[in-house]
């Protein structure tokens, strides 16, 4: 089994909450316990990693002090973070895009779930004509990465395909975009698959168990579609901790079942070429989260 070292892999999705400090948002839809960057450094050796900033916080806030206190206390990791979005989202001033720059923002999320515009076509539309003429896209380079239902991605294909106005947008479909073995062979996937063929769109492969649970080996079709279609559209994140985001009020809901990424990534190894398993890890991240 070919492997790559530790300290060039990245891991391109995980979570870090600190609700004492930052509390979560009142209209969330599940309430996650804390899970902090020195767990995640101490459970990972992993020295590169994109933090997200998922659809419970309150704002960045929490996402801007663990970016500051990893280059800090942590200068051997590479630390780049991705700000949480709304439809009525309105860009800060350049002054502040830049502190986030040189704080590690790369990337601007669009979460279609979780009271989020998942299938409202027009909505995402006309939020990614706004982000396309953006300081933060279009001079800082930042990436827009959604999570959305497989269909969305497929209703979006021909203006993305079509508007020149958003040619100058990268765009990374968070989860597998959602897809599941289900649907490997059908018209929405295809169209998907279509979008990677561009490269101007980006797949993380990430939570295998989120998408077939119980079975994580089936997602072998929808993976190899994507490394096939184009390699150099691959990412990869954990999704760490790992978090039970089904819908339940703001009771603590219990970590999912011990999640063994290293089966996973055995797995995704095993399905991939070297050269495929080497861009993903190491090579098409560093290319996109610069």
């Amino acid at each position: 089994m070919q492997t790559n070292k530790l300290s060039t892999r990245w891991d391109c999705h995980i979570h870090v909450w600190d609700p004492e400090h930052y509390p979560y948002r009142p209209g969330r839809v599940y309430t996650p316990p804390p899970a902090l960057l020195e767990s995640f450094l101490q459970d990972s050796a992993v020295r590169r990693v994109m933090v997200v900033q998922a659809s419970v916080e309150d704002g960045y806030s929490g996402l801007v002090a663990t970016l500051s206190h990893c280059q800090r206390h942590h200068p051997d990791v590479v630390i780049r973070g991705t700000i949480a979005i709304q439809a009525a989202w309105v860009e800060p001033d350049a002054t502040s895009l830049d502190s986030l720059h040189k704080l590690g923002v790369r990337s601007i999320r669009i979460h279609g779930f979780h009271n989020g515009p998942g299938d409202d076509i027009n909505s995402i539309y006309m939020l990614l004509q706004s982000l396309s003429r953006s300081y933060s896209v279009g001079t800082l380079g930042w990436t827009v990465s959604a999570q959305l239902p497989l269909r969305t991605w497929a209703a979006l294909k021909t203006r993305l395909l079509t508007d020149l106005a958003l040619a100058n947008l990268h765009l990374i479909a968070d989860h597998n975009a959602c897809a599941t073995p289900a649907d490997a062979g059908s018209a929405d996937f295809a169209s998907f698959l279509d979008l990677l063929h561009t490269k101007r769109v980006s797949v993380k492969v990430s939570a295998l168990y989120r998408r077939s649970p119980g079975n994580t080996k089936a997602m072998q079709p929808i993976i190899e579609a994507f490394a096939q279609t184009e390699p150099n559209a691959l990412l990869w994140g954990s999704d760490w901790p790992h978090c039970d985001s089904t819908p339940g009020g703001r009771e603590l809901p219990p970590l999912r079942g011990p999640v063994e990424v290293a089966e996973e990534l055995q797995l995704l190894q095993s399905w991939l070429t070297a050269d495929q398993w080497r861009l993903m890890m190491d090579e098409n991240p560093s290319t996109i989260f610069t």
